[in-house]
Order: structure tokens, then C-alpha cells, then sequence
């Protein structure tokens, strides 16, 4: 099995066109990469700087790796990458997904036509809440769409309740950044009820695309997480109006 240093491979990443920042991580032995996270330029397209790094681990290390270790972010326009090296949001950096084309299934809502694609929904992957100071927190949430990983983050006051909000908010994060800021999002509600036996948490979100305007409600039960149940909550309020999406057009009369 290859042996190597993690440091080195960071650096030589690094050289790569379009990274800025790169930080692997081993598997238990040292032998593997378990994760590969990655601060892009946007330079070139993700899926071509994913290529890059299979090629340059596989001719410099021996090391073949799974392309869904590799996790991509790309740099706001105008932000200061050592402010960005500083933020713990960058300990699990995330891609930002093109925007697909091609056919589309509609959703009809308040008079328009919101267009999603039929049989992907993004999906949850993780979360991290990270107390980094003795008053402040950061939720970090990571989530799936496809074979593609990405973060939202959101910091606020240590309290118990903010921690609910957090997560939720961190969603509404990344979100944005999949929709390429084409929708914006608002989280105008957030209660927890009970339903029979059942606790549920339920959520209202609030939309704008374009002149359209939306209001979205999500629930979730919760079990062990109540973190967890509100990121499934905003996702399951949001998830057939985001997923892919075109611009509105007025729907046929019934």
C-alpha cells in the first residue's frame, strides 16, 4: 500500500490551476485518503479540477481514489482567501453544483410554474455543531445533491434555541449558493408540536425568484436530533421548489 504525507500532498494540490487551498485527510491507517477538501478560484469547472487531482495523485503517490472524497468550494468573487482559511465553515469545503439543463417536471404554486427535476432531491449528509468560542457557535451542515457534497454555515449566540434556528439557517446557506443566488430564503417560522405521540418540528420559508413569491412549509419528526429535524424540515419544505430550477412561467388555466 502507498505511504505519504498529508502535507505534501496539500501542497502539491496547491499547484494546481484553480485551487487556492487544499487539506486532505488519511483514514485510520495512513495508507487511504478519506477526504479531500478543496477552495476553488473557479478557474476551471469542478469536475475538471476533480480530474486533475486523480491524476496528479495517481502519477505523484500511486493513489487511486473515489471522485466522491472530493469536495469543492468555490471562492466568492472579491473575498480575502485568509479570511476564508480562518472561518471553521471551511473545514469541510463543498462544491457548488452547475446548473443543469434539459427537460423539467413543473410545480405549480400561487399562479406560477416552478420547474424541478423529476427524481433528484438534495438530500442530508452531516452536521456539525462547532463551539469555537466560549459565547459563539457555528453550525455547519453539508448536504447531497447527486454525487455532490455542499455547506451552508451560520453563527450565532450559544443558546438552545439558536442552535435550532442555526441549523436551519445553514441550510437556507447553501441552498442559495445551489441555486446560485437566483433564489433567496427566509426562515419566517420554526415551532415544534405534537402530533398524536409524534413531536414534530415545523418550519415556514419564505421565497423570492425573480417577482415570484413563495411560502413554504416543511415538517420533520424528531427523534434523537433536534438539530437534525430542523435541517430535514427546511429541506422538506423547499426541496421540489430549488432542485434545479428555471425560470417561473405562468401556469395553464385550469
Amino acid at each position: 500500500m502507498p505511504e505519504f504525507d498529508p502535507s505534501q500532498i496539500d501542497t502539491l494540490l496547491e499547484t494546481l490551476t484553480g485551487v487556492v487551498r487544499a487539506r486532505v485527510r488519511p483514514d485510520e491507517k495512513g495508507r487511504q485518503l478519506r477526504e479531500i477538501h478543496v477552495l476553488s478560484d473557479g478557474a476551471l469547472a469542478p469536475k475538471q479540477i476533480v480530474r486533475n487531482i486523480e491524476t496528479l495523485l495517481k502519477t505523484a503517490f500511486d493513489l487511486t481514489i473515489d471522485h466522491r472524497i472530493v469536495s469543492i468550494a468555490v471562492l466568492k468573487e472579491g473575498a480575502d482567501v485568509d479570511d476564508a482559511g480562518r472561518e471553521s465553515a471551511r473545514e469541510a469545503l463543498a462544491e457548488r453544483p452547475p446548473r443543469p439543463a434539459g427537460a423539467a417536471t413543473g410545480t405549480t404554486t400561487t399562479g406560477t410554474t416552478t420547474a424541478t427535476s423529476p427524481g433528484t432531491r438534495v438530500v442530508f449528509h452531516r452536521l456539525r455543531i462547532v463551539q469555537a468560542e466560549s459565547l459563539k457557535f457555528t453550525a455547519h451542515v453539508e448536504l447531497k445533491l447527486g454525487d455532490v457534497i455542499f455547506e451552508g454555515s451560520h453563527r450565532d449566540t450559544d443558546t438552545p434555541e439558536a442552535r435550532v434556528y442555526a441549523a436551519a439557517r445553514a441550510v437556507i446557506e447553501a441552498l442559495e449558493y445551489l441555486t446560485e443566488k437566483e433564489m433567496a430564503f427566509y426562515l419566517a417560522g420554526l415551532e415544534q408540536m405534537r402530533v398524536y405521540e409524534e413531536r414534530l418540528l415545523v418550519v415556514l420559508i419564505e421565497a423570492r425568484r425573480g417577482r415570484q413569491r413563495m411560502r413554504m412549509v416543511g415538517t420533520a419528526a424528531v427523534k434523537d436530533d433536534l438539530y437534525e429535524a430542523a435541517v430535514r424540515a427546511v429541506l422538506d419544505a423547499v426541496n421540489r421548489f430549488i432542485t434545479r430550477p428555471t425560470e417561473p412561467t405562468t401556469a395553464a388555466a385550469g
